[in-house]
């Protein structure tokens, strides 16, 4: 396991550190949640360029990359319901990008049996990043209503919200168009 694999791989734990943090009661514990959520998304990024730059790519690192993404984005989206912070009609799109997450993953696991890897494509990796910075608003927010509560205002907050809640539905949006995308482009493996 080379270098770019284990910082993929580490996005795992870290999921449930966050968690631990983002549940917790001590002071400046949803900061602690936003920062290592920051760091993870970071991984994101960090894997692929160390792969490239070092020659680290392989079809191990593709897939597992690809699975950690999904891993990562499903237990985000359980801390953030569990803790009621999506809203009742952002459920369904949750279900729709979980759904459309888990389809692909199937889908580059039947296209791998048959010696063929799937790639990450260009709009796939705009919906990782619109992802990333979304999900991480949800912390960003609530770091800010709890730990930040004595000097942000509290309009400022609920701007926020607003901002994310609609960024939430475009990230929906191209998250479905997405996997469309690759279900033309992959339909004959079906």
């Amino acid at each position: 396991m080379n270098l770019a694999n284990v910082i993929t791989m580490s996005r795992i734990p870290m999921l449930f550190c966050i968690g631990l943090f983002f549940y917790a009661s001590f002071p400046f514990s949803k900061t602690l949640a936003f920062i290592l959520y920051v760091i993870a998304g970071i991984t994101d990024w960090l894997d692929g360029y160390i792969a490239r730059k070092y020659n680290q790519i392989s079809d191990l690192g593709k897939l597992m990359d690809a699975l950690n993404d999904k891993i990562f984005t499903v237990g985000i989206f359980l801390l953030l319901a569990g803790r009621g912070l999506i809203p009742a009609w952002g459920i369904f799109c949750a279900l729709i990008i979980v759904c459309r997450e888990f389809f692909i993953t199937g889908l580059r696991t039947l296209i791998a049996k048959s010696g063929v890897v799937m790639a990450a494509e260009r709009l796939g990796k705009l919906k990782t990043i619109l992802q990333i910075v979304v999900l991480g608003s949800f912390f960003l927010i609530e770091m800010l209503k709890i730990d930040a509560a004595s000097w942000c205002p509290s309009g400022f907050v609920t701007f926020l919200i607003y901002v994310n809640y609609t960024n939430f539905s475009v990230m929906t949006l191209l998250t479905a168009y997405s996997g469309y995308n690759y279900l033309k482009k992959y339909h004959k493996f079906l």
